[in-house]
């Protein structure tokens, strides 16, 4: 399984509570250019999303959209009905091991590629976890950590880092 993880683009602080939080300007312009990088890596690969797991944060379903435009930008074309589920259990505070634990239904169902858009700490959290301690990614607002999952361990393949 190929497991997209990303935080959230740049977010302003002026929010009444942390799950309204709105991504910046330039945080929406981060997550669309992710989505291109994204979108020519899928369409290189001549593959498919299975799933994309966001968070219901105000800033992550902001950043999935903006992700979208950007796939959509470079013509990546596929239909996102019936692919989104919003997950509660992806929220700054959300269970790893729960987490962990549905990644490998899906990968038992039969889902190859994956996007999950959450927040720190457990985008950290997840790629240690994941690799067995053996890779850390630095997640900076957007940054998009790409994980090959066969057997017990995952392999990181590739940090996508937004460039201005």
């Amino acid at each position: 399984m190929n497991i997209w993880i990303m935080r959230h683009g740049e977010a302003s602080f002026s929010a009444s509570s942390d799950s309204e939080r709105t991504l910046t300007p330039f945080g929406i312009e981060m997550a669309k250019k992710q989505g291109q990088w994204l979108g020519n890596r899928l369409n290189q690969a001549k593959i498919q999303l299975d799933k994309i797991l966001v968070s219901p944060y105000l800033r992550t379903q902001q950043t999935l959209e903006a992700v979208k435009l950007g796939l959509q930008a470079v013509g990546f074309s596929q239909s996102f009905t019936n692919l989104v589920e919003t997950w509660e259990e992806i929220t700054p505070d959300g269970n790893q091991s729960l987490v962990l634990d549905y990644l490998d239904f899906l990968r038992d169902e039969g889902a190859k590629n994956v996007l999950l858009i959450s927040h720190l700490p457990l985008v950290f959290d997840l790629v240690c976890a994941l690799t067995d301690d053996q890779s850390q990614v630095h997640f900076y607002p957007a940054v998009m950590a790409e994980l090959c999952w066969q057997g017990n361990i995952a392999r990181l393949t590739h940090t996508e880092i937004p460039r201005n």
